[in-house]
């Protein structure tokens, strides 16, 4: 019987091919979960359901009303909600005197305001269950500097502090909400910057020597997740020890590329 066996499990941000909400919801399916994938692209999330046996429901996690409806449906469909994953990403570079109101807004929209719409409401259903696991996919650089990506710690670094407040809160009925920090991850979103020279810079700086992968991610979702897990408001840095050091300059990264003839 797998670790997760008779659990219902809801993962947002899981629509693109290769991304943690996928290599997440894998690694549930695997140990026995019912999974519903959700996030705002249809056609993948329904491509992952036939290949997977996932169930599917699209959800744009800004709207708390279409997390309301996931909710509902994940409910009506399984019965209850055990272990909700949000994995919804959104991120820019930009300069810190030039990012745009645009910009900085549709960064909360996703990071925070989806962030907390999202908790809210899994904390509701989880009352219901008897308890639950709340997963919050955030990143290194809300405790650690990196060049260019001010809104996206701040608001990485705010969805950590909700989630310790969920913990601290939410206890009481037996939910654990825990933090997932990964480094620079090799996914659909690192997309064109994915350039020779650039993972080799950020290597240089993590003291296990390579960075991290979404299969790291999913194999530290799933303890989160288990019954294992006596752990609540905590942050699981899945970096490997990226933590200790830093992330690299901008000019390191530059430097680097350069090196690797791009």
């Amino acid at each position: 019987m797998g670790r997760l066996a008779n659990k219902v499990a809801v993962i947002i941000g899981a629509t693109r091919e290769g991304n943690m909400g996928q290599a997440i919801a894998e690694r549930f399916l695997a140990e026995g979960a019912q999974v519903v994938v959700s996030g705002r692209g249809r056609d993948g999330l329904d491509a992952f359901a036939a290949r997977t046996g996932a169930t599917a429901i699209p959800c744009d996690i800004s709207s708390r009303a279409q997390i309301e409806a996931l909710a509902g449906a994940t409910i009506e469909r399984h019965g209850r909600i055990d272990i909700a994953v949000n994995a919804a990403a959104i991120g820019f570079l930009a300069k810190f005197e030039e990012e745009t109101e645009a910009q900085i807004d549709s960064m909360l929209s996703i990071i925070f305001k989806g962030g907390l719409f999202f908790m809210q409401v899994m904390v509701g259903a989880m009352k219901q269950a008897g308890g639950g696991s709340i997963i919050n996919i955030s990143s290194a650089v809300a405790d650690i500097m990196s060049d260019d990506h001010c809104s996206y710690m701040g608001a990485k670094a705010a969805l950590n502090h909700m989630t310790r407040f969920v913990a601290y809160e939410y206890g009481k009925h037996a939910i654990r909400a825990n933090i997932l920090a990964p480094g620079l991850t090799l996914t659909p979103m690192l997309g064109g910057y994915n350039v020779p020279g650039l993972v080799e810079a950020y290597a240089r700086e993590y003291p296990l020597g390579r960075i991290t992968t979404v299969e790291d991610i999913a194999n530290a979702a799933l303890f989160m997740a288990s019954d294992e897990c006596f752990m609540t408001g905590q942050t699981f840095n899945v970096t490997g020890g990226l933590t200790l050091r830093r992330n690299p300059t901008t000019e390191e990264i530059m430097a680097s590329i350069a090196a690797a003839g791009v």
